[in-house]
């Protein structure tokens, strides 16, 4: 695996390790629409910055400046709500003032053309065919959001097996009347490989979702 890859972590999580990289969580906005910044900083770290809480009008621009600060080592906009005209001031913001990548979710793309677009690896029955859709969208302009799959649902079959699914890159056990989806080191290992053929130019994860598939 060539391509970087983001532990995402708060900042007591864990004692980051020399040679791997990291991004903080944490970095925003208070309920009362101050700005939110950790008061510890995990050394080199890439800011991800939330829309848990937002100003009720556009921060101003000593806010913007800060936050900007804060985002010397890279930016994540992990911001998960329907945009509106604070968090498009807010992302728009951080883009004039910063110098690195920004990776931003979908829908803030035709915003931010020149930002990484941050994709979510859901659950899809063809790993191949989604790096490729993903790079069709937004070239080599793209992050892949890892989320190990770990999904049960009913299935229709009353036999129980079990084996691994080859597009899907995931391994399934069926018993008591359900199926279960897991992922593996290898198969995680293995969507990162195709990913990175298909234009993907880095990787996060939440260390806590994670750190049990990879560690480096």
């Amino acid at each position: 695996m060539s391509i970087p890859f983001y532990f995402a972590m708060a900042e007591n999580e864990t004692e980051p390790q020399e040679g791997k990289r990291y991004a903080q969580l944490g970095f925003g906005f208070n309920a009362d629409g101050t700005l939110c910044l950790p008061e510890r900083r995990i050394r080199h770290a890439a800011a991800v910055i939330n829309d848990r809480f937002l100003p009720e009008t556009a921060p101003d621009a000593a806010a913007l400046d800060r936050l900007a600060v804060a985002c010397g080592n890279g930016c994540f906009l992990d911001f998960e709500r329907p945009i509106n005209e604070v968090s498009a001031a807010i992302a728009i913001g951080l883009r004039r003032r910063l110098s690195v990548k920004m990776a931003v979710p979908p829908m803030l793309h035709a915003m931010i053309p020149d930002a990484y677009v941050q994709i979510a690896g859901q659950l899809c029955n063809h790993w191949e065919r989604f790096a490729r859709s993903a790079m069709e969208r937004y070239g080599g302009s793209w992050v892949l959001e890892v989320v190990p799959w770990r999904v049960t649902m009913p299935s229709v079959r009353n036999s129980d097996e079990q084996g691994y699914l080859q597009k899907a890159l995931c391994s399934y056990e069926i018993r008591d009347g359900s199926i279960r989806y897991d992922d593996t080191k290898e198969s995680l290992r293995e969507k990162l490989v195709i990913a990175e053929q298909y234009g993907c130019q880095a990787a996060i994860a939440l260390y806590r979702e994670i750190k049990g598939f990879i560690t480096d």
